[in-house]
């Protein structure tokens, strides 16, 4: 069976570290190299079917250092923070953390994700996040139905999941005025990397 690059199985000389995998592992302390590929991350992950780059191809890439292959795919932007790829892995190689630092080196370097939609949802959630102290599922859709045109694609499930309760109208707030703080120290230290 022939499978394209994305798919194809590299070797990797033992005691091999990349630069890309040392980058990672300074950013987060993630040591990519503990991961043996026992695939247990992507069977488990909800979102693997609409990813480009399965959750164990990609670590297998950061491995390699074949750093504009993984940050040009869409699995980190996908990833949900589900947590079941930490839950499954008897490594313990913090997946999660890795698809975080990817976001943050994508974001850093102007690499924007291949859908409009996924990088409206990120600074949506953020700004919402930031402003009322946590998410408030029902205005990052609206405001995200607005910025992305897809006015009312979503309605219909609001109002379902409204009805049974599984979504607020009105959001709530908690430690506001804490978050605010967070972001504007977050940015800080931002401008203070970026100088250095």
């Amino acid at each position: 069976m022939n499978e394209s690059p994305a798919v194809a199985e590299y070797e990797l000389v033992p005691g091999h570290i990349s630069e890309f995998a040392s980058g990672i592992k300074a950013l987060h302390g993630v040591d990519v190299n503990l991961c043996y590929q026992c695939r247990k991350c992507t069977s488990g992950c909800p979102l693997t079917e609409f990813m480009d780059m399965t959750p164990t191809q990609v670590i297998h890439a950061v491995r390699l250092g074949l750093k504009d292959m993984v940050l040009n795919t869409n699995t980190y932007w996908l990833c949900v923070a589900c947590g079941t790829c930490t839950a499954r892995c008897p490594q313990e190689t913090g997946l999660l953390k890795v698809m975080d630092a990817l976001a943050n080196i994508a974001i850093k370097e102007g690499i924007a994700p291949k859908e409009r939609a996924i990088a409206e949802f990120y600074k949506t959630g953020l700004s919402i996040i930031e402003n009322f102290g946590m998410m408030y599922e029902a205005g990052v859709a609206g405001l995200l139905s607005l910025k992305t045109g897809n006015i009312g694609r979503d309605a219909r499930v609001g109002l379902r999941m409204m009805k049974k309760g599984k979504l607020d109208v009105m959001p709530h707030f908690q430690n506001s005025r804490e978050m605010k703080k967070l972001f504007k120290k977050v940015a800080k230290k931002e401008q203070e990397l970026a100088r250095s």
